[in-house]
């Protein structure tokens, strides 16, 4: 049978992972020996409207922007105008620190090697909302305790973009998303990539939805919108199949002609430059193979066979069992109300994309990108195995909230606060005051939790144990808020502090309670980062035990 043909006949497969996991549509292409050889449609882009995607339709494409940002530096190197192993502090002067990873690099910004931690949980708030400014990208850089010494370890980090992001422009003289669009876009004829917002007369684009529990494809805010977006550079490109196809294609034969000596050279027609070095392991990944699974510059290297890396459940299906052994460039996105997937094979000039509309209950895009690969290089498939494995990740994925809910009642310790009500109510800072949780009572005398003091992102606070409260929802909830799901149950949790400063002759301590801890950041050992609170009659915005912003 074609391979064409062998490629389309998977299509009920993925559309039953689709039914499986709540994602309402997507989009595929396949690149072999330089040549489309498949593309496919499955569901809607609209679920209301009923409208169906095409190779053409947009997408959200989340981290899949990674690429673009590393093949813009390899254009500036091309240029002379910066190099690989450029120190961040010399380009940027507000970055600073006094450890180690004062001297960190363009290359180690790239390939998620600082040694610093990705504090997500600051920039990820409810409806896809982005309250910090690009400017706190720096400041946050600067300020957060490191996780691993430099070099050492594979943290994946998406400030670290924002920073290069911001260093293109700085020497380029022209935004991110022009720069992208005079040197990569036009220049290939990208007509429908966009860097975050879409023109006022585009109509052929996907729109956004979150997996329900019970699969039912819930529809969100669209990410990443606004030109001056934070993290951008990160996540922030919009683009179709037909679109990304290109892109690979011509990396492909730049690597090819780079690395190899072979192939055309493509010369002005192919802006992209340095692959060698764009695809050189530059850190290894924490993987259960045998085999080469590294981070290059915005691309994930992997020899097959490989269980791919996977932010879900388990890694199951293993890709490629069985074939002979072959070097694999990977990388997947994830937005709320997208997610996607790409892998190239440079010795085969092949390329796979799959682009979804829908952060569902399990990696869409994922299993149906390996099914592709599978076959296309004639790989016996086990249907079941990746049907198994998509019903028993989505109902594990469902399931996450109620075992935390069930974790915390079975280790909650008190019903009533250690201290009355309004010694918790303020306002607490970190320590660069660009992130504040408020606390306020409500008028049943209870606690409330606002995010950035946002309505959006208000919860009730729970009494856990002694001096803590820990606040929850459904899977729904979350979802219906565009939050995420998975998060472990110390995330749910605020520990308050109070300063021993005196003892009264009953024996019980002054309780003025002034700073809390939370627990976003996993990668850091230890019960959390410290959030100040803000004294009431303070008028020069000092913080308790910190220094004036």
């Amino acid at each position: 049978m074609l391979l064409s043909k062998r490629l389309q006949a998977l299509g009920p497969l993925f559309a039953d992972i689709c039914r499986i996991a709540g994602t309402p549509g997507l989009s595929l292409g396949v690149l072999h020996y330089g040549d489309v050889v498949h593309q496919a449609d499955i569901g809607y882009r609209d679920v209301d409207a009923h409208l169906p995607p095409n190779n053409g339709t947009v997408y959200h494409i989340a981290s899949l922007t990674k690429a673009f940002t590393a093949a813009m530096v390899g254009i500036l190197v091309d240029e002379g105008r910066l190099d690989w192993t450029t120190q961040l502090q010399h380009v940027v002067p507000e970055f600073e620190r006094s450890d180690a990873a004062a001297n960190i690099t363009i290359a180690d910004l790239l390939s998620h090697r600082t040694g610093l931690p990705g504090y997500d949980a600051l920039w990820l708030l409810s409806d896809n909302k982005v309250r910090l400014k690009r400017r706190d990208a720096i400041s946050i850089l600067s300020y957060v305790p490191a996780s691993a010494p430099l070099r050492t370890e594979w943290l994946y980090n998406n400030f670290a973009y924002e920073a290069v992001g911001q260093v293109i422009e700085r020497l380029s003289g022209i935004d991110y998303a022009s720069f992208l669009k005079d040197r990569i876009l036009e220049p290939l004829g990208m007509s429908k990539t966009f860097y975050t917002d879409f023109p006022a007369n585009s109509s052929d684009f996907a729109m956004p939805y979150i997996g329900l529990q019970n699969a039912t494809p819930f529809q969100v805010p669209q990410p990443f919108y606004g030109r001056d977006v934070l993290l951008g550079s990160a996540g922030g490109i919009r683009s179709s199949v037909h679109d990304l196809l290109v892109f690979y294609k011509a990396l492909i034969d730049a690597a090819q002609f780079e690395i190899e000596g072979t192939g055309m050279d493509s010369g002005r027609l192919n802006p992209l430059k340095h692959l060698e070095q764009m695809w050189r392991p530059l850190v290894g990944l924490p993987a259960p193979s045998l085999r080469e699974v590294s981070y290059a510059s915005g691309w994930l290297r992997a020899q097959l066979p490989t269980p791919l890396a996977d932010y879900g459940p388990g890694t199951k299906p293993m890709l490629g069992a069985g074939l002979p052994s072959r070097l694999g460039l990977f990388h997947g996105g994830e937005a709320f109300g997208f997610t996607s997937f790409v892998a190239l094979f440079p010795e085969t000039s092949s390329a796979v994309v799959v682009l979804s509309n829908a952060l569902a209950l399990t990696d869409t895009t994922r299993l149906v990108g390996q099914l592709l690969i599978e076959e296309l290089f004639g790989n016996k498939i086990n249907e079941t195995e990746y049907v198994e494995y998509a019903e028993s990740s989505s109902e594990q994925t469902g399931s996450v909230m109620a075992n935390i809910k069930k974790q915390l009642l079975r280790n909650k310790t008190v019903d009533t606060p250690a201290y009355p009500i309004k010694e918790y109510v303020g306002t607490y800072y970190n320590s660069i005051g660009n992130y504040f949780i408020e606390i306020r009572e409500t008028s049943a005398g209870n606690l409330k939790v606002y995010f950035m003091g946002l309505d959006s992102d208000a919860f009730d606070l729970e009494p856990y144990q002694q001096n803590s409260f820990y606040w929850l929802a459904t899977h729904d909830e979350l979802a219906q808020r565009a939050r995420y799901t998975t998060f472990p149950k110390e995330y749910y949790i605020l520990k308050f502090d109070h300063p021993v400063s005196s003892e009264d002759l009953s024996g019980h301590v002054s309780s003025n309670i002034n700073s809390l801890r939370w627990k976003h950041e996993f990668s850091l050992q230890g019960e959390g980062e410290v959030f100040w609170k803000r004294h009431r009659d303070d008028q020069n915005l000092l913080w308790l035990g910190q220094k004036p912003l």
